[in-house]
């Protein structure tokens, strides 16, 4: 890395992205791929706000602390997801930005951990009152079984992110297909993994803005195409592969809901938020029964914030982008700077 020298005007903001999401130039500046989500967030900063600079997170750690500690930034936008394309070190990442004492955006460490994991985050929502799918924990060598949830059950790592893992055949009917699939899933990693009830009926999206929170309108994920082979959930490919989206005709839009379901989704939305020590911006998956049963599914405390994530801004509705980023910078400001007047 080269010569980071401390420039005479302080940093206002660092913008931390993955190592990966670009490339150093020659003059030692560091540039974000174009057209990614990190080149439209640096967009936004820099139109907002003066001495924006980009700092790679290095799996090393050391230059990225060289870095950060040169540009002294008043605070900075985090919009890492992994470190050396593990995402489980994602609340590593933040919990050295504590130990550095430098103020960022978005949800903690412990906010983190809570929200990636899919049986403890789901406990939680259970202990508010909020409906959970029944589900079991299957550790390496535990052996593997239904434990009497009632099929179809969807097998998922408990503590993946991105819909990592999650496929078309992730739902299974019966006991021969749940260890066939949890027998292809251990081959690849040791990890825990969660069996669930799956739950039909309506995915639900629901941002959310602030630390009041604001809950933005609920997105809802439409399947346009009928089939056999059409994809009855959010699944991996579905959320990172054009093609097959034009084909089955996907596209998210604003659910249209009933007032009572919407105090439902407002409510559980914003209590969610504070037991999983979510902060700034944030996003509440459900699934919405036939009977309208709202079903709490996971939490995201990184969202994508690419202007066209699930459809030219759905995901925080009716939000600009730009607005958005700059809303999540002074909510993240408001935070820190009543944290320190409480110290």
């Amino acid at each position: 890395m080269p010569a980071i020298k401390a420039k005479k005007n302080k940093c206002e903001v660092a913008l931390l992205v993955d190592d990966e999401a670009g490339r150093r130039l020659k003059s030692g500046r560091y540039t974000p791929d174009r057209g990614s989500m990190e080149a439209h967030i640096l967009a936004c900063l820099e139109a907002h706000y003066r001495n924006v600079a980009v700092v790679p997170f290095s799996p090393g750690v050391t230059d990225t602390i060289a870095e950060l500690r040169a540009l002294e930034p008043g605070i900075v936008f985090n919009a890492t997801e992994w470190v050396d394309g593990d995402r489980s070190l994602d609340a590593a990442i933040t919990g050295l930005l504590d130990m550095l004492k430098i103020n960022y955006t978005g949800t903690g460490p412990a906010g983190m951990l809570l929200a990636r994991d899919k049986a403890l985050s789901k406990t939680m929502a259970a202990d508010l009152g909020i409906a959970v799918p029944r589900h079991v924990v299957l550790k390496a060598d535990d052996r593997v079984k239904s434990a009497g949830l009632a099929f179809p059950l969807i097998v998922k790592p408990q503590c993946g992110d991105g819909s990592d893992e999650i496929r078309r055949n992730s739902v299974v009917k019966n006991e021969w297909q749940l260890r066939e699939r949890v027998r292809v899933l251990r081959r690849r990693s040791t990890a825990s993994l969660l069996c669930e009830e799956f739950i039909p009926g309506r995915d639900l999206y629901v941002a959310l803005l602030g630390n009041r929170p604001q809950v933005m309108p609920p997105v809802e994920l439409v399947i346009g195409k009928k089939g056999a082979s059409a994809p009855q959930f959010a699944t991996f490919q579905l959320k990172n592969d054009g093609a097959y989206r034009t084909r089955w005709r996907i596209r998210w839009r604003q659910a249209k809901l009933n007032s009572e379901t919407k105090r439902k989704i407002n409510d559980a939305s914003c209590r969610l938020f504070h037991a999983l020590s979510l902060r700034d911006y944030g996003r509440i998956d459900f699934r919405l029964t036939p009977d309208n049963r709202l079903v709490f599914i996971e939490a995201n405390p990184n969202p994508d914030l690419h202007p066209h994530a699930m459809g030219n801004s759905l995901c925080f509705a009716g939000v600009r982008h730009a607005d958005l980023i700059c809303a999540i910078v002074e909510a993240a400001r408001q935070r820190n700077k009543k944290t320190n007047k409480s110290k």
